[in-house]
C-alpha cells in the first residue's frame, strides 16, 4: 500500500515538472519573439550618430604639392535608420570620403586656401546614397598650403648580402630595375634627396639564378614625396663553377733593346674559377703575364708578376708565385 502511494506521489511530481518545463519553454519563446520585434521596431526608427571616416583629397593641382598635414579622417554626424547605422558601426573598413579641393577658397597669403566642409554636405551625402543624411562634419574647415612641385630622378642603392652553395657563384653583376626612381614633391624637400636605399636582404645557400622584388625604404625625409616605384626587381645571375689551372710563360715589358731579362722560373701557374659552361672556351692565348722592367727596385732581386690579360668569364684568380727572381744581361 505504501509503495503504491509513493508511486502515485512520484507520478504527480513528474507530471508537475513536465508542465512547468513546458510553461517555461513557452514563456522563453514568447520573450525571444517579443525582444526580436522590439529590436526590429527600434532599428526601423531614425537615429543620429557620429562616425569617423577615412578621407581622400581629389583634384589636387598637378604642378603643386600640399605642404601642410591634411586631416586623414573626418567625423560626420549622420542620420539614418537604425539598421543602416548599425551597419556603419559594425563595419570593419569604413568607406573613404572624397573631398574635392577645387572647392577651396584662397586666403590672403600666397598659395594658401581654405575649404569649408559643412558647406559641401550635399556633395558628401551624394557619396552615400539617399538612405543617409549628413548633418554635420568635423573639422568644419580644412586648410591647404601649396608649394611648388619638383620632379627628379635619383639612383637606387641595393643593400644585399649573398652567400653561395659551393661550387655555385655569382656569374655577372647584379641588375636592378629600375636603377633610377623618379621622385616628386615640394622642391625644398626633393632637392635634399640624392639617393634611395632598398631594405637589406640576406640570401644564403644560393644554387641558382635569383629574381626577387625588394621594397625601397621609406625614410622620414620621404614623407610627402611620391615615388614612381616603391619596389625594384633584382636579378642575380648564378652558375656552377669549377677550378682550373694553366701554366703561362712570363713576358717582359718596357725592357730597353740593349738588355735582356730572364726570370726564375720562366713560367707561372695561374689558378682560377670558371663556369662549367665556359670551361671549354678557355685557352692559353687569352692570358698574358708580365714583369715590368721599369718597376725594378734598387737592390731588389725579385719582380712582381702582373696578369694584364685574361678572359672575362673567370674569377678568383691566383698567381703562383706572385714574385720571381731575375737577372739582367746587357
Amino acid at each position: 500500500m505504501k509503495t503504491t502511494l509513493l508511486n502515485i506521489i512520484r507520478k504527480k511530481g513528474t507530471n508537475t515538472n513536465v508542465r512547468l518545463n513546458k510553461r517555461l519553454s513557452t514563456f522563453t519563446v514568447c520573450l525571444i519573439i517579443a525582444v526580436f520585434f522590439w529590436i526590429l521596431m527600434s532599428l526601423s526608427k531614425d537615429y543620429s550618430i557620429i562616425v569617423n571616416f577615412p578621407v581622400r583629397y581629389i583634384h589636387l593641382p598637378q604642378d603643386k604639392v600640399v605642404a601642410n598635414h591634411l586631416p586623414e579622417t573626418i567625423d560626420m554626424e549622420i542620420n539614418a535608420r537604425g539598421f543602416d547605422l548599425l551597419f556603419y558601426k559594425l563595419k570593419q573598413k569604413k568607406e573613404t570620403v572624397l573631398i574635392d579641393v577645387r572647392d577651396a577658397k584662397p586666403l590672403p597669403a600666397f598659395n594658401q586656401y581654405y575649404l569649408l566642409t559643412n558647406s559641401r554636405i550635399d556633395k558628401l551625402t551624394a557619396q552615400f546614397g539617399s538612405y543617409v543624411k549628413i548633418k554635420q562634419v568635423n573639422p568644419d574647415t580644412v586648410y591647404l598650403n601649396y608649394n611648388k612641385k619638383d620632379v627628379r630622378s635619383v639612383p637606387v642603392k641595393l643593400k644585399i648580402n649573398l652567400s653561395f652553395e659551393p661550387p655555385y657563384q655569382q656569374s655577372d653583376s647584379i641588375s636592378i630595375t629600375p636603377s633610377f626612381v623618379q621622385i616628386s614633391g615640394a622642391a625644398d624637400v626633393v632637392d635634399k634627396i640624392h639617393e634611395l636605399y632598398t631594405q637589406e636582404i640576406v640570401l644564403n645557400g644560393i644554387n641558382k639564378s635569383q629574381k626577387i622584388e625588394i621594397p625601397i625604404i621609406i625614410t622620414p625625409n620621404l614623407k610627402g614625396v611620391e615615388l614612381s616605384s616603391e619596389k625594384i626587381q633584382v636579378s642575380i645571375p648564378v652558375l656552377k663553377y669549377t677550378e682550373a689551372t694553366i701554366d703561362l710563360p712570363i713576358e717582359t715589358i718596357n725592357l730597353p733593346e740593349e738588355y735582356s731579362l730572364k726570370t726564375f722560373p720562366d713560367k707561372v701557374q695561374v689558378k682560377f674559377n670558371v663556369a662549367f659552361d665556359d670551361y671549354e672556351k678557355i685557352n692559353q692565348q687569352q692570358f698574358k703575364v708580365v714583369v715590368d722592367y721599369k718597376k725594378i727596385e734598387q737592390g731588389s732581386d725579385k719582380l712582381k708578376l702582373n696578369l694584364v690579360q685574361y678572359p672575362s668569364q673567370i674569377r678568383g684568380i691566383k698567381i703562383n708565385p706572385e714574385k720571381v727572381e731575375f737577372i739582367i744581361r746587357k
